[in-house]
């Protein structure tokens, strides 16, 4: 028998192995095979077909090992790998290495060493065995049947413990670990005595093994093995009743299961703060009633911690999350638990959890549908997990919830035109007024004289009054670092970096110059190296900066940052959403992940430091975005009754059509004045688009063979392309990028445009070596 095997690769086709007649009884489609893979590599595939005949003409090697009983990928998952490699025009290896946790694929190079499979965790428990008193053994079931057990006797136990010390007189810290055991496992007070685990007990008395050894050796305890999860331990959480929904809430939730009646996706529309997370938790509720499962997605980690805590109170340990932070070992338990048959319902994720192996979803709620954090940028494939959470969702007869107070144009005209379902909550949780926001001009105050280092004088002095009151306030400056952009002031050098075509960000802290494109990093040099001038000057405010303008401006301010720099981990994330919810910091300083969903009742205001740089961005999109984001900012303040909160917004033109509608917080006007335009001029939601990429180390030839692919392209789809062109940021990591736009009617159909392009690809590098070497890859509905 022969096996047709998917392997991690970029590489669009399957390979066939030999099975051993051994291998055939036990091969099924969906296991994982250890193959061999050219003259020194060997991989971890997924078998996906099964074949009596080898292909004709083929070379056929043998699987070396099939290291599971049962399949690890469910058949369902093969036909949805299968679809995003035809919809987003990539390799189904690519989509086999992304959606498969590194443990579960282990594979070898040029060593020959295969790395190591995913294998469960062990530790070591400790259980009393006073004779004729195993707790864990046969002798108790068989006494249990005979009748009343010793261990249900307190006299006979106690005689027993009496005994047993007896032989420990002699040694005064064996008697305590003893007595330790007895105390941790309960051995008087439960008719089933809990085993202990021998790092707790020993670090309880301060003993070493040597003395658990002892009283091993004396048949007064024994150690086993047990298998434990490192996901943390949720079955002993006290969870609460679901709290009650308010009326308005309750009119949503109603409107919600009835638009599931008829509409597979349904868009709830809420302003921020009015409470979408109390109606998710009691669909979720009402799902997991019925016995199915449910996929919670949120764009980011940052949502996670605070979002995460309220659904452990409710569903405690049926819940589980699901982000890039965990270890490859977690994630590849969570992917064996719920290919087994457990009590994991739930599950909170970021994009890549829509590939977890669901074996009865019911529903996927998507929070903040709107966000670009949704989708797949590098590497392939480039997916958007929000479509495919839609996807997944009707070939499981599942329902979406696509949740957000300002969803993305494409998904309101879908429920505007009646395609999805659509609910609205105009108001906030228990009356709460949305903020106030105002637009500070900050031409005017540099024409004044009258900024404070990156404030105008109505910011500054917010802040001052927000903190004098001893509440709180968001600063919202979409630019990491200290500084954009370093400058000598006597030539103009200016530090770039060698890989990629932008300027270096200087680190303050680290004194370092950073790519935020590649990663390059180097010191900040003592001299210029044009002139040798000894100083420099900083261009441009990023969050490190603001944070100390902050501190040296405002003496009573206890500034926090939130960006990438110091967000390294799942730990840091909630160290400083602990901090600033404590109220030991009173000014949370962030780039996009302060506008995601947190919840804080003690921030009255909020400040937004350049409007334009959301704004004046190449892109058909910036308008959309830049209301998205300043909408969802303002919306972390004043979320609680009785006080307004307060947004400023810092721009250079207060007087542009998409700030007035911030400051009204007018969706509805914003999305149709910009779903006239996208009509007009051909973009989504009315078309369809696929970015054609192009990089290679050399610009000319990179530029040649776009320029060829664009005129093949136009010879079939006419005016519909637009390019070739560079990007904004022309080269990174070394490479020079060009790349062609394609736009679709979506009443094209998508698999005959898909099929012609591959016939053009092949068309344009066959045979051609002087374009071998250029990276060639497709983004479908790019971002």
């Amino acid at each position: 028998m022969f096996a047709s095997c998917i392997l991690p690769v970029p590489l669009a086709q399957t390979f066939t192995y030999r099975l051993t007649d051994e291998q055939s009884g036990k091969a099924k489609v969906g296991m994982r095979a250890i193959v061999p893979f050219g003259k020194q590599h060997r991989y971890t595939g997924i078998i996906v077909r099964l074949d009596k005949e080898a292909p004709v003409g083929m070379d056929v090697k043998d699987i070396e090992a099939l290291p599971d009983a049962e399949p690890m990928v469910r058949g369902e998952q093969l036909e949805i790998w299968r679809w995003i490699s035809d919809y987003y025009l990539c390799a189904i290896g690519d989509v086999m290495k992304a959606a498969l946790p590194a443990e579960l694929k282990p594979e070898s190079g040029r060593s020959g060493v295969i790395r190591e499979d995913f294998k469960e965790r062990t530790a070591t428990f400790v259980e009393v065995a006073l004779p004729g008193l195993g707790e864990i053994s046969e002798d108790l079931e068989k006494t249990n049947k005979a009748g009343e057990s010793a261990e249900k006797n307190p006299e006979k136990k106690e005689s027993k413990i009496a005994r047993g010390l007896e032989r420990l007189k002699r040694s005064r810290r064996q008697q305590e670990l003893f007595m330790k055991l007895l105390d941790m496992s309960g051995y008087l007070q439960r008719d089933e005595p809990v085993a202990v685990p021998k790092e707790e007990l020993l670090k309880a008395t301060g003993c070493d093994g040597a003395i658990l050894k002892e009283l091993i050796k004396k048949g007064l305890c024994r150690t086993q093995e047990v298998a434990v999860s490192r996901l943390g331990d949720t079955l002993e959480i006290e969870t609460e009743p679901i709290h009650a929904l308010t009326e308005m809430q309750r009119v949503a939730f109603r409107e919600i299961c009835s638009s599931f009646q008829t509409h597979a996706v349904t868009l709830l529309h809420g302003v921020t703060s009015s409470g979408k997370t109390e109606i998710y938790m009691h669909l979720i509720q009402e799902v997991l009633t019925a016995g199915s499962q449910v996929l919670m997605m949120v764009p980011e980690i940052a949502l996670t911690t605070q979002l995460c805590a309220r659904l452990r109170k409710v569903f405690g340990h049926r819940m589980l999350v699901y982000h890039s932070k965990l270890s490859n070992s977690e994630r590849a338990e969570i992917w064996t638990k719920m290919l087994g048959d457990n009590e994991i319902d739930l599950i909170v994720g970021v994009r890549s959890s829509v590939f977890l192996p669901f074996r009865k979803l019911g529903l996927i709620i998507v929070d903040e549908e709107h966000e670009p954090s949704y989708k797949q940028q590098d590497p392939a494939p480039r997916y958007n997990g929000r479509d495919l959470a839609m996807v997944i969702a009707q070939r499981h007869g599942a329902k979406t919830l696509l949740g957000s107070a300002t969803p993305s144009l494409e998904t309101y005209h879908q429920a505007r035109t009646g395609k999805y379902g659509y609910v609205a909550l105009t108001e906030r949780y228990s009356g709460v007024l949305l903020p106030k926001i105002t637009l500070a001009s900050t031409s005017e105050a540099y024409r004044n004289g009258a900024m404070v280092g990156p404030f105008t004088p109505q910011l500054f002095k917010s802040l001052g009054n927000t903190l004098m009151a001893g509440r709180q306030a968001i600063l919202f400056q979409n630019r990491r670092g200290f500084a954009q952009m370093t400058e000598c002031p006597s030539c103009g050098w200016t530090p770039r970096c060698p890989r990629c075509d932008v300027t270096l960000t200087y680190h303050k802290r680290s004194h370092a110059l950073r790519c935020h494109y590649c990663g390059y990093q180097q010191a900040l040099p003592q001299n210029c190296p044009a002139c040798g001038n000894p100083t420099f000057a900083q261009q441009g405010f990023g969050t490190e900066r603001i944070e100390e303008t902050i501190q040296r401006a405002m003496p009573q301010a206890k500034p926090i940052r939130m960006d990438t720099d110091t967000v390294a981990s799942k730990a840091s994330y909630e160290r400083i959403i602990e901090q600033f919810d404590s109220r030991r910091s009173n000014i949370l300083i962030g780039t996009q992940m302060v506008s995601k969903g947190l919840d804080f009742g003690g921030v009255d205001t909020v400040g937004i430091i350049s409007a334009d740089s959301l704004i004046n961005f190449p892109d058909f999109r910036s308008h959309e975005r830049a209301f998205q984001l300043m909408e969802q900012v303002a919306g972390r303040a004043g979320r609680r009754a009785g006080q307004q909160g307060e947004v400023i917004i810092q721009c250079s033109n207060p007087r542009l059509a998409i700030l007035r509608h911030v400051v009204a917080h007018d969706f509805k006007a914003m999305a149709e004045e910009q779903l006239l335009d996208r009509k007009k001029y051909g973009y989504p939601p009315f078309t369809r688009l696929i970015m054609i990429c192009l990089k290679g180390r050399y610009d000319e030839q990179t530029r040649a063979l776009a320029v060829r692919y664009a005129a093949v392209l136009r010879a079939s789809f006419g005016d519909r392309v637009l390019g070739p062109e560079a990007p904004g940021v022309s080269r990174v990591k070394g490479m020079f990028i060009q790349q062609i736009l394609l736009k679709i009617e979506r009443e094209l159909s998508p698999a005959s445009v898909r099929n012609c392009l591959k016939t053009i690809q092949q068309q344009i590098m066959r045979g051609d070596h002087d374009f071998s070497r250029i990276v060639f890859y497709y983004d479908v509905d790019p971002m």
